[in-house]
């Protein structure tokens, strides 16, 4: 059944962070592009996935910790998954970069091949290769 709202799909996620041009910097090495800049923030394209960043203005900004575990996590956005056609060369090619990952590619159960890493405020991130079956 569709949607009421006739909802088609997330348009961007929209992501708070401490260092405006760190994370800029940081989601350019992972092959976003810029595509605005504005008193709000900087909003990112790579493929049809949108992130539009903001810097805080809160004086003392409390970072929330979220572990790779899901289930043992606060309520509330957990972590991005962004496609890749090849997670072990994006892997590579990263590392190269300095890009430091929490784990290395391994292929999981339900399908897919992963490799974790945080972005520089400690959001989680999943480049995530779907295999067959996936």
């Amino acid at each position: 059944m569709a949607g009421v709202a006739g909802i088609q799909g997330i348009d961007s996620v929209g992501i708070c962070v401490t260092d405006l041009a760190r994370s800029v910097a940081f989601y350019r090495q992972l092959g976003f592009e810029e595509l605005r800049r504005d008193g709000r923030g900087c909003t990112l394209r790579a493929g049809n996935a949108r992130l539009l960043l903001f810097e805080t203005r809160h004086g003392q900004p409390r970072a929330q910790t979220r572990g790779f575990a899901l289930v043992l996590n606060a309520p509330g956005l957990d972590h991005l998954n962004l496609l890749v056609r090849d997670v072990d060369r994006v892997h590579a090619d990263l590392s190269a970069l300095g890009v430091a990952f929490s784990r290395p590619p391994i292929n999981e159960s339900w399908g897919a091949r992963v490799a974790l890493l945080k972005d520089p405020d400690g959001n989680n991130l999943c480049l995530l290769e779907r295999r067959e079956g996936g």
